[in-house]
């Protein structure tokens, strides 16, 4: 018997060394088989360094793998080393366990020409050798269910249990490139870092992290329940290069070159039985970004951050808590035809789009079935802010090209939404010291219906001297205008009421070698409107169908104030009234002395007359810069409270019987006109006087002079000369306004620095 049982045992010890020779040896066999039969099972060759097995721990090497391109040199894929590491005794507890699978150095490149791939040689290959298979699969795979299956319910139908661990992937690199639109597109230091994968009501987390040759990292991470298609994707995308997309911007956009980086924070949650239901949230922001067009010139924005509070597509839901621009800039050029920058720059996309020419008459188009309404949108932004922002118009359509710039421009909004009337504030600066603001009241949902209001003040008229030209053969030479306009739009039928301050106007002789579109005396128009003040005032109504082809807001401004020139102009009478009312005093404000800017005390802004004589005053500091010019402001506060307590009173009298809350420049004209001796404004006077607190009328002049102050300084430091040092705006000290008679005024005096 013992004899029998060490033969056996030696038996057991030789099957034992040749079993472990073999699973040493084999796989350096079936590497050299695989290599040397490669091209008959895929139509490549393969390259592999080595390949080994652990008997011990159940461990499969492999060293320098390469899939070799068409030319058998060249690598497809490749990989430096992989190692899998299997647990043979969970197989006792019926669990299929890999405990380890690892890679380095993942090599792939992907090229693609039109329909086709650097590897579809191989598909083809493989679909030659094995046609059969094909079908067996496509018809198999017709009549499976297409519903979503959990992994829970796939691992019951299988004998064993399965598990994956440790799935690390680092340093690969992947290409991509489509030869026939020139894009590249390379992800370097690719990784991958997977702690487990089950097929069971066990969490799986995914790491992924890359980085882009062109500049960009992404961190990706996944979890997911196997069992009930629960999942949460964050996606960290830094700096990436947008420049990677330029080849795709030719089938869109004709450019010269395009660069910027965007970034991500962004979290999606779902379910995979669901996509659409997913919730979306977290941040985008684009930086940097320069669109330079084929002419040379550039379009951009420094930054733009998008704050994302939930999208959802399937309950039509976009919840964006902000959107905030910084430092955008774009320009606008019209063309002699008709056409525009942003024509030339969308050409390739307006070709793509366009119909196809054909004489013969369209097909019928089958009817299609009314389809059940979608849900719908909610949409809305909790903050809207855009600064430090410019826009430029070239118009080239004119005789002369007109060039202008709007800068500072900021906007302000919140509680944005598609279908709640909202307020949007805009304000902008002009050159030399003028301003534009806006004031926009509407529902995204019915732009046809909306309020706007339009401030501009002192605005600078020399600038537009070539549209003067181009309309009436003559140059402007100087003035400056303020322009209010109130506009009510319903169902896109207009209502605008404007009006036009212009001052200091002037024009210089006619240009001959330009046809002029109207035929305006304007040099003797312009001496018959111009009040005693050098002042133009006038009204200009605008009413129409904001659809109507033939309807222009610019055209109908334009003809009013030509009608209005030529009108007076061939009016003899006119001349006459004018320099008999030189003298009365009766028109405008007066603007006192040359050393004195004559305001209104009760009014925190100024007139174009009152910006502009201002700003005259400080061409003297251009002739001698050791001079220093003071402004400095004077009222009589008991007499201008008495006058201020009026004015009160019949601002409150016309909010109450005009039902508004806020007030415009056409509104306090409106107030001004009020008489004192009105009926029913004495009546509400009489009620309401001896409510009202002189103490705290007095606080509000002094805080309205502050006001002045600072927008008369504002201005004057944009004139040529000016500086920080030789201009300053001053309130007169208390015992000066108490004992100052006369008009309220800037006394302006001039010093030595």
């Amino acid at each position: 018997m013992k004899k029998a049982i060490k033969i056996i045992a030696i038996v057991i010890a030789v099957l034992a060394v040749l079993i472990i020779a073999a699973l040493k040896f084999a796989p350096g066999f079936v590497k050299d088989y695989v290599v040397a039969h490669s091209e008959e099972f895929i139509g490549r060759k393969v390259a592999i360094e080595n390949v080994s097995l652990n008997p011990f721990t159940f461990t499969v090497n492999v060293d320098t793998f390469a899939l070799m391109e068409q030319d058998g040199t060249t690598p497809f894929v490749s990989f430096e080393k992989f190692r899998i590491n299997v647990d043979p005794l969970k197989i006792l507890s019926k669990t299929a366990a890999v405990s380890e699978i690892y890679m380095k150095g993942l090599y792939v490149h992907v090229t693609q020409n039109g329909d086709k791939f650097n590897f579809s040689d191989i598909l083809d290959f493989l679909a030659k050798s094995d046609t059969a298979a094909t079908d067996t699969v496509a018809k198999d795979t017709a009549a499976a269910d297409t519903g979503m299956v959990n992994a829970a319910e796939i691992a019951k139908e299988l004998p064993v249990n399965i598990s994956v661990k440790n799935i690390v992937f680092e340093n690969g690199n992947i290409i991509y490139e489509d030869k026939k639109i020139g894009s590249k597109i390379h992800i370097k230091d690719f990784g991958v870092a997977i702690p487990a994968v089950y097929l069971s009501n066990k969490q799986t987390d995914v790491g992924v992290s890359l980085k882009f040759a062109d500049g960009g990292d992404l961190d990706v991470k996944v979890t997911a329940n196997a069992a009930t298609n629960d999942f949460k994707v964050n996606v960290g995308l830094k700096d990436f290069a947008l420049a990677a997309g330029k080849p795709y911007l030719n089938d869109f956009i004709a450019y010269k070159d395009f660069s910027g980086s965007v970034s991500t924070d962004i979290a999606v949650a779902g379910n995979l039985g669901d996509i659409l239901s997913s919730n979306v949230s977290g941040t985008v922001s684009v930086d940097n970004v320069v669109l330079t067009e084929t002419s040379g010139k550039t379009i951009g924005v420094n930054h733009v951050g998008v704050g994302i509070g939930q999208a959802n597509l399937n309950e039509n839901k976009f919840l964006i808590d902000s959107v905030v621009v910084d430092g955008a800039y774009a320009h606008l050029d019209l063309y002699k035809d008709g056409k525009t920058n942003i024509d030339v720059l969308l050409a390739p996309l307006m070709k793509k789009s366009a119909p196809a020419a054909d004489s013969a008459a369209p097909a019928e188009e089958p009817k299609e079935e009314a389809k059940p309404a979608g849900k719908k949108m909610i949409a809305k932004i909790g903050k809207l802010y855009v600064h430090n922002t410019k826009v430029s118009a070239n118009d080239q359509t004119i005789s002369k090209p007109f060039n202008y710039t709007v800068s500072a421009i900021t906007v302000n909004g919140s509680n944005i939404n598609f279908d709640t009337p909202c307020t949007v504030n805009v304000s902008a600066a002009f050159p030399d010291g003028g301003s534009v603001t806006v004031k926009y009241k509407g529902a995204l949902s019915d732009i046809g219906t909306m309020d706007a209001y339009i401030s501009v003040k002192n605005l600078a008229l020399k600038h537009f001297s070539n549209y003067s030209l181009h309309y009436t053969g003559y140059p402007l030479s100087a003035g400056t205008m303020a322009f209010a306009s109130e506009n009510k739009i319903n169902n896109f039928n207009l209502d605008s009421k404007n009006t036009i301050d212009i001052y200091n106007i002037d024009v210089g002789d006619k240009d001959d070698s330009v046809d002029p579109e109207y035929m305006v005396p304007m040099k003797v128009g312009l001496y018959i409107l111009k009040d005693k003040d050098d002042k133009i005032q006038f009204d200009v109504p605008v009413q129409g169908n904001m659809k109507d082809p033939e309807f222009s807001v610019l055209k109908i401004v334009w003809k009013t104030v030509m009608n209005l020139i030529i009108k007076v102009a061939l009016s003899p009478l006119k001349i006459v009234g004018n320099v008999a009312s030189a003298g009365a005093g009766a028109v405008g404000i007066d603007l006192g002395k040359n050393d004195e800017v004559v305001i209104d005390p009760m009014s925190a802004t100024f007139t174009s007359e009152q910006y502009t004589k201002a700003s005259k005053m400080t061409e003297a500091l251009v002739k001698d810069p050791k001079l220093k010019l003071v402004f400095t402001q004077y009222y009589n506060p008991k007499k201008v409270s008495s006058d201020y307590k009026q004015t009160k009173l019949k601002t409150e009298f016309y909010k109450q019987t005009q039902g508004k809350e806020t007030l415009t420049e056409l509104d306090e004209r409106a107030i001004a006109e009020i008489k004192d001796g009105d009926d029913a404004f004495k009546a509400y006077a009489n009620e309401h006087a001896s409510s009202i607190d002189m103490k705290a009328l007095r606080k509000e002049l002094a805080d309205l002079a502050a006001k002045r102050n600072d927008d008369l300084l504002k201005v004057l430091q944009q004139q040529k000369g000016v500086t920080k040092k030789n201009i300053k705006v001053i309130t007169a000290p208390a015992d000066g306004l108490t004992k100052h008679r006369g008009k309220s005024m800037y006394k302006v005096t001039v010093d030595v620095q």
